[in-house]
């Protein structure tokens, strides 16, 4: 059992938020997400590492960790704050000491009603969990976020004889390898800073983009090895994936107001009207105009602000979307995208 402590979270506009907590100090960006369940899946997400993420939903905590179930082998969030953290669990190990047995700083009684909306007026800033009203930052991005949270060497997982599908790693979850696996593919995984001769030597019948955290226009090498990939197999990207598809097509990204992080954000097809509900965690969206003599278009956008959410190439086989179509935690309304793109890999 663990004891808590007064703890606050002091953002970088001077303003300070009280609690309690084990004691571990957590710096960050802090951004909030509003999903009702799938915390333990939602915080080992790599998509949040180098942030402190806020629940939005009063009560987080209610049930274990399911260890099989997470989109990685830790939490990859900075930080945790809650209104009300249960501390009672009936199966799996109590979220709160999951998070302390793994370094993660969590706050707990704090008013996260007030915060949220702080955050969606102010945006998402820098902030610090910590034991006294001090005003000390790391730069989320200052420590390279997507070299932190991909894998270091390359890992072969699937079916031998399957479609061959080069899955480059800026912090992919769990379930979207599963979704390969699932429909037989023979999926080898890559480092992030692969070069694209090493990727095509391995002569992969499609490649797709994983999602990952950061600042998508800070990818510089990564940018130009996908830039190097175009037209040579079909590629799909995945959140941070199609940002990087975006840019290397010759688009513009920018930083969202407070950004998408939830399980139920509406989504709309553009060039079909139908619509679907998603599960998002970015900070960052493809500009649209920016997108003019790149040869790509817009296929889906975010009903709530407008933004951007899903682009495709008008002739190659190129494409990506802004959200999760593999969910974990969330909705499987766009788990066709995977079977999409394998028909793309397999020409049908």
């Amino acid at each position: 059992m663990y004891e808590v402590q007064p703890m606050y979270l002091v953002l970088e506009d001077g303003t300070c938020w009280e609690g309690v907590g084990p004691g571990i100090e957590a710096y960050g960006e802090v951004v909030f997400d509003t999903a009702p369940v799938g915390y333990p899946q939602a915080v080992s997400d790599p998509s949040f590492a180098g942030q402190i993420v806020v629940f939005a939903f009063p009560m987080i905590g209610n049930y274990g960790v399911d260890l099989d179930r997470l989109e990685s082998d830790r939490p990859w969030a900075s930080g945790v704050v809650v209104a009300n953290m249960e501390k009672e669990t009936f199966e799996g190990p109590a979220f709160p000491e999951w998070l302390i047995n793994n370094g993660v700083g969590w706050m707990d009684l704090v008013d996260t009603r007030r915060l949220v909306v702080h955050l969606r007026e102010h945006g998402s800033i820098r902030g610090i969990i910590c034991s006294e009203k001090r005003k000390s930052f790391v730069h989320p991005e200052e420590i390279h976020p997507v070299k932190k949270v991909s894998t270091k060497s390359v890992m072969r997982v699937g079916e031998e004889d399957g479609p061959k599908i080069a899955l480059i790693d800026y912090g992919v979850k769990r379930n979207i390898v599963r979704e390969l696996v699932k429909r037989g593919c023979n999926v080898v995984i890559y480092p992030h800073d692969t070069k694209a001769e090493e990727i095509l030597k391995e002569e992969p019948d499609g490649i797709l983009l994983s999602n990952g955290p950061g600042d998508p226009a800070l990818l510089v090498d990564e940018i130009k090895t996908v830039s190097a990939l175009l037209g040579h197999k079909p590629i799909a990207g995945i959140c941070l994936g199609m940002q990087i598809l975006a840019l290397a097509a010759g688009g513009v990204t920018e930083k969202l107001k407070y950004g998408h992080r939830g399980a139920n954000h509406a989504v709309k097809n553009v060039l079909s009207g139908k619509g679907f509900v998603t599960s998002q965690n970015h900070g960052y969206a493809v500009v649209e105009s920016s997108l003019a003599g790149t040869g790509m278009i817009v296929t889906h956008i975010n009903l709530g602000d407008g933004s951007v959410e899903g682009i495709k190439h008008e002739k190659l086989p190129i494409w990506g979307v802004q959200f999760h179509p593999e969910g974990s935690p969330g909705p499987l309304d766009f788990e066709f995208f995977f079977d999409d793109f394998l028909k793309s890999v397999k020409g049908v």
